[in-house]
């Protein structure tokens, strides 16, 4: 016995457990993915294997706080983030265990004094006897419910034997069945398909619709072989074929006739069909659209055995079923269940507030008013994004609407234990790893010293760099000579006026066309000639633009349709003799198929046919929106659009505007062309004044259209990088120290670099209006700048290190602009307009570039082992007890950041939308990351792993976790979050490459470390 509890609470098999949990965690992404969310929760969440993984976490965690005595003075920094997790893991255990949460919709003008759970259940009735049983059903956990119940001293099993997700019911007419209605509602918040028999009842929030039940709303019973409805209310009756509508009064029975719409407050009912003998059957909706899914029940009384189909959906009331069991009658229930408030919520007004003249969300807010009658309350208050109405230990949150933007959709949570248990979880767990850092009794601290121990034995340039212009031009010039080039200065002014892009965000022209030719031609410039230049130019002489080679093209089946062979295809090459466009049908079958099961070839054909598009939108005016309404909320005008509310000069001017810029250009018109521009302006300023960014912001961002800093900074990281690495290899062989002029020299140059790296960065922020890592492309370059601060933190006296800092950094620059990455700058969706996100996303990118640091380094070590030979040896394990110590430091880093990070993410979700973990995918792979990394930082502990060349396999096989955390969720996994988000066809073949050759360095270097007998 005392040997198993030595086993059960020793290191290695706290590293055996924190594998296996993050493996079942990597599972359960793939399964939600593939099967959904109850999917992933039934089979490994909630299931009791996993909760005793995390139960065995932490006992370990709590044997070993008391045995190594991390309670005591010596010990407190490191105790503290070790028994934060332990309090942590308590808060999680309350919110799963005590807490609940739900959901509440209302209405304008309506009250709710219940909500939705979040939690399922399947619920048996059979006259006053009611069981109900939590449930969590999907297509791989269907077998969770068998229970016995007696009725009347008649013995019922009930169980589940199948589910069906995304269920759709199909009514078969059949001599021996009973009789079905297959009817719609169509409401505010969408349109759904009912089929009811006897004793069925669907609660639709405001209305109650039932077939022959009690207290229905809206009452449907047959008389043979017709149907009849009766209302507690009025209603009209609407013909679908026109006519004037029909007042019905309330309590007047009405027969039911087909094309007849019977319109009761904001609902619509139609009646599909009345079936005197039916059945349901149920099949899967291939199309994933169906608003349902099944449960398929086996009930039996011991004699007689029935087959039952329950209906309903995870998070949504369910709709009850009624069946008779040999003289048992039952009635079941699936979906959610309301649970009663002490108080109710009044919603006012909902509002929704769009971005100037775009159709996209910026906030939505619901203006409600709180009644409690209990202690006699009645006042007004205000709930949006990221700002929620606590009351009486229930917290409300901004989460949705309905479409026709009069019902508001708020979450719910009563979990304010867990969270202040969880909060001083997380408290702990950031000041521990603070004092960590700085305590010199932790093990951070003796690596520093154990490094210095080991340093004791063993600009203008810059700027040219920067300015060089990286992109080349790969076609032929010449097929440009004979288009006019436009006037500098005209094109100056044109880049200067404002455009409304087509997301929405106001922007200069100069990023718009910047944008169009990025997405037209994969190029930041075409020819010499500026994105402006190109644009007006295609607008101004399609006839000569069209046979220019602009629209990009990569992948060759397609090249093929087309008949041709180069990399970018002029528009002509896109039409047949007869002017018929060659991918019409292409396109049309590309877009019947689901994105998920969509090829390479019908990828790039969407793509291709975009950019298409874009071109005749140049060619025909569409994508010059420059002419703002007379309200904010209007969208922009385009050339020859229809304003309304202007005066009949703005009018014309609108509609003429554009066309005389034309003529002047071409030499037909009677006024100058800037001058036309300067009338634009000028209109623009007139009804644009209240919400136009300002002249710095304009001049800023056209700036930074001009140098494109990223893409100009990459290849001068990638140049001195990889110099200072060449250097430092020379110097091992030549068993001599770098000078400290040298030294100084490349810290500088890569200085300057980091120095422009991050004027890039404030200009972006400041250009966007929040923080520079919102989408895919802001990330990277972000981690590029955090890894280069990793660099330039510990590479202070050690070449090396600055070195691989200044090539990881390059290459990130360098992936943000390949092709799939998508630079714009873009409009923050409401949820992400946070003050969270600006810390949460910080924290956690940052950590990206020191473990990215620590995985380059431990890449660096191999290829030292492999070089290593009799002669160098000793030189060559100076410089891995560096570099390692290095490493070490930076993941110790790199992993407190990321914690924090994950869990300041937990207070951004709780503060946003009412939950503080959900199991997503990216806030999954990013706790991934943490274990995996916890148990990279435990390895000196487990003595078969502990030592130099194990850590260093480890440190760089972890950093594919960081990958697929930024990566794979973004690209190939769902989640629900868009910072990173993006596409990507398929692994590239240069993954593959790189891992044949990671590979085999590790079976080099782990066979010239053992031949050397390298010291750990």
């Amino acid at each position: 016995m005392k040997k198993f509890l030595n086993f059960l609470f020793s290191f290695p098999f706290m590293g055996f457990l924190l594998l296996i949990l993050a493996f079942s965690m990597a599972i359960a992404t793939f399964v939600e993915s593939s099967y959904g969310t109850e999917a992933a929760q039934g089979v490994i969440y909630k299931s009791l294997w996993f909760e005793l993984i995390l139960l065995l976490l932490a006992v370990n965690l709590s044997v070993n706080f008391i045995r190594y005595k991390m309670y005591t003075r010596q010990r407190i920094a490191v105790g503290l983030f070790h028994l934060s997790f332990i309090i942590i893991l308590i808060g999680a255990g309350i919110t799963r265990y005590i807490s609940f949460e739900g959901v509440m919709h209302i209405r304008e003008g309506q009250s709710s004094d219940f909500i939705l759970s979040s939690d399922d259940y399947l619920t048996i009735k059979s006259g006053e006897q009611t069981v109900s049983n939590t449930v969590l059903f999907s297509e791989l956990s269907y077998k969770g419910f068998d229970e016995k119940i007696t009725i009347d001293g008649q013995k019922i099993r009930v169980k589940s034997v199948g589910f069906i997700k995304n269920a759709v019911r199909t009514v078969m007419d059949h001599p021996t069945g009973a009789e079905l209605i297959d009817f719609v509602v169509s409401a505010g918040q969408g349109r759904e398909n009912f089929v009811f028999a006897k004793g069925n009842q669907i609660d639709l929030g405001s209305l109650v619709v039932g077939y022959e039940v009690p207290n229905a709303d809206i009452q449907f019973f047959s008389k043979g072989d017709s149907l009849f409805l009766i209302s507690d209310r009025a209603l009209e009756i609407r013909s679908m074929t026109g006519g004037e509508a029909v007042p019905v009064n309330a309590n007047d029975t009405l027969a039911v006739m087909p094309m007849n719409l019977y319109a009761i407050d904001n609902y619509m009912l139609i009646v599909k069909n009345f079936h005197p003998k039916a059945v349901i059957r149920v099949a899967k909706d291939a199309s994933g659209n169906a608003i349902e899914d099944a449960v398929i029940l086996e009930v039996t009384d011991g004699s007689n055995k029935q087959v039952v189909n329950v209906f309903g959906r995870h998070g949504m009331k369910g709709e009850p079923f009624a069946t008779t069991v040999g003289n048992t009658k039952l009635e079941f229930t699936y979906g959610a269940d309301p649970i009663y408030l002490p108080f109710a919520l009044k919603l006012v007004e909902f509002q929704l507030e769009k971005y100037p003249g775009s159709d996209s969300p910026a906030s939505f807010a619901s203006e409600l008013v709180l009644l409690d009658s209990e202690r006699n309350v009645s006042r007004n208050e205000r709930v949006f994004m990221n700002n929620t109405l606590n009351y009486r230990g229930f917290k409300f949150f901004q989460s949705s609407y309905d479409q026709d933007e009069k019902g508001t959709i708020l979450s719910v949570n009563a979990d304010q234990l867990g969270t202040i248990v969880t909060y001083i979880g997380y408290f702990l767990l950031g000041l521990g790893f603070i004092l960590a850092l700085f305590s010199k009794t932790s093990y951070f601290h003796r690596l520093i010293g154990r490094l210095n121990e080991y340093s004791k034995t063993t600009v203008s340039l810059v700027f040219l760099l920067l300015l060089l212009n990286v992109g080349q031009a790969s076609a032929n010039s010449s097929e440009i000579a004979g288009i006019p080039q436009i006037d500098s200065e005209l094109i100056k002014d044109f880049s200067g006026l404002w455009v409304q892009g087509p997301d929405g965000r106001i922007e200069p022209v100069s990023t718009l066309a910047s944008e169009v030719l990025r997405k037209v031609t994969r190029k930041s410039d075409f020819y010499g000639r500026s994105a402006e230049e190109v644009m007006l130019g295609l607008h101004l002489y399609p006839e000569l633009w069209r046979n220019v080679s602009l629209v990009k093209v990569s992948n060759d089946e397609l090249k093929e349709m087309l008949g041709v062979t180069e990399g970018r295809v002029p528009l002509t090459s896109f039409f047949d003799n007869n002017g018929n466009y060659k991918l019409i049908e292409p396109v049309k079958a590309a877009y019947a198929k689901a994105p998920a099961f969509r090829n390479m070839l019908e990828k790039e054909i969407i793509n291709v046919d975009e950019r298409v598009n874009i071109c005749f939108m140049v060619i025909n005016g569409d994508m010059f929106a420059l002419f703002p309404g007379p309200a904010k909320e209007d969208k922009w005008l385009a050339t020859g659009g229809t304003p309304v509310g202007l005066s009949s000069q703005d009018s014309l001017f609108v509609n003429r505007g554009f066309e005389l810029l034309k003529e002047s250009v071409k030499g037909n018109g009677e006024l100058n062309g800037r001058q036309i521009l300067e009338a634009i302006a000028n209109y623009q300023a007139k009804f644009g004044a209240e919400y136009l960014p300002t002249e710095t912001h304009k001049k800023t961002e056209a700036f930074y259209n001009q140098i494109n800093p990223f893409k100009r900074l990459f290849p001068v990281y990638l140049l001195v990088g990889f110099v200072l690495l060449i250097v430092s290899f020379v110097n091992i062989f030549r068993q001599k120290s770098m000078g400290s002029k040298m030294r100084i020299v490349f810290t500088s140059l890569i200085g300057l670099g980091f120095l422009f790296h991050t004027a890039g960065l404030a200009m972006r922020w400041y250009i966007a209006g929040h923080a520079p890592w919102s989408n895919g492309y802001e990330s990277m370059v972000y981690v590029a700048w955090a890894a280069m601060l990793a660099g330039l933190i510990f590479g202070r006296k050690y070449p090396m290190v600055l070195a691989t800092a200044a090539m990881l950094s390059g290459i990130t620059l360098f992936v943000a602009h390949l092709n799939w990455m998508n630079p714009e700058i873009t409009q923050l969706v409401p949820v992400l307009n946070s003050y969270w996100l600006m810390i949460h996303v910080a924290i956690i990118t940052a950590s990206y570039g020191f473990l990215g640091l620590s995985a380059f380094i431990g890449m660096l070590v191999l290829v030292l082992f492999s070089i290593s030979n009799a002669q160098n040896s000793k030189n060559v394990k100076g410089f891995v007890h560096q570099l390692t110590a290095i490493s070490e430091m930076s993941v110790t880093i790199g992993l407190y950041m990321l914690t924090i990070g994950t869990f300041l993410g937990g207070v951004w979700a709780n503060e946003s939308w009412g939950r503080y973990w959900g199991w997503d995918a990216k806030e999954t792979w990013a706790l991934i990351t943490v274990v995996i990394y916890s148990f990279i930082a435990h390895m000196r502990l487990i003595p078969s792993l502990k030592g130099i060349f194990n850590y260093t396999i480890a440190s760089v096989l972890g950093f594919a976790s960081v990958l697929m955390t930024y990566f794979g969720v973004n690209y190939y996994l769902s989640g629900l979050h868009s910072y990173g988000r993006g596409s990507v066809d398929s692994v590239h073949w240069s993954v593959f490459v790189i891992i044949a050759v990671i590979a085999g360095l590790m079976l080099i270097s782990n066979f010239k470390q053992k031949n050397l007998e390298f010291e750990n």
